[in-house]
């Protein structure tokens, strides 16, 4: 999004960003997966790595591995976090990303599927993530007119930033305040939870994962990478 992204509201409380950041500081090893320790039995990683704890500015790596075992750097671009940087410990409305090693969900989108192999769902007005911890359905994908009523609060799928994304599964136990919509979108300025590259970034992500790979997202100040 453009500085004229709409502020945020209770129906775009994830995405909405209120002010561009500068570009993050690229990473200095561009093979940072060959240290990785947690990342076995996968072949495709998104790297999301910050400076610091406190930041809403990213680097965002893909490494694919090869037939000798060993992680080639397929993009290496700029991206955005969460307003406040990124946290182990989530709650909803922080305004901060997940550290952690997540799987990847369904794609989505708004414009039809722009050639991803990974499960996709076209958003329609009638799409709405509940983000209400008090609701049965926290931290779900629902339809509105079919679950109005069991919510009180709920994002529209609609968002532009949600032009093209996929989920992160994240707080996928569904523990109530612990955090609910994380995703991986389109846009360019700090997010309130998501992480967010460029719309070109995206689509070219979404074409290269391949859900026969395995592929996993890792979220973690430069500081953590020990720990992955």
């Amino acid at each position: 999004m453009a500085a004229s992204t709409p502020p945020p509201t209770a129906s775009n409380q994830k995405v909405a960003a209120a002010s561009p950041s500068q570009p993050a500081t690229q990473l200095a090893n561009n093979n940072a997966a060959d240290g990785l320790k947690t990342v076995g039995s996968n072949s495709q990683l998104i790297l999301v790595t910050t400076n610091g704890y406190n930041t809403s500015k990213a680097t965002i790596q893909t490494f694919e591995r090869d037939s000798s075992g060993k992680w080639n750097l397929v993009l290496n671009t700029n991206g955005y976090v969460g307003k406040y940087g990124l946290t182990r410990e989530m709650s909803e409305g922080g305004k901060k990303t997940p550290i952690g090693k997540f799987s990847i969900g369904t794609a989505f989108g708004q414009v039809g599927n722009p050639g991803t192999r990974l499960p996709w769902r076209n958003i329609t007005a009638d799409d709405v993530w509940v983000d209400d911890p008090n609701s049965s359905l926290y931290n779900t994908w629902q339809s509105r007119s079919a679950t109005q009523g069991q919510w009180n609060s709920a994002e529209n799928m609609t968002h532009p930033l949600y032009k093209y994304g996929f989920v992160i599964n994240y707080n996928t136990e569904r523990i109530p305040n612990k955090g609910s919509a994380i995703f991986f979108h389109i846009g360019t300025s700090y997010t309130l939870g998501c992480t967010a590259t460029s719309e070109s970034n995206v689509i070219s992500i979404l074409k290269w994962l391949d859900p026969s790979k395995n592929p996993v997202i890792i979220q973690t100040p430069i500081q953590e990478l020990g720990s992955f």
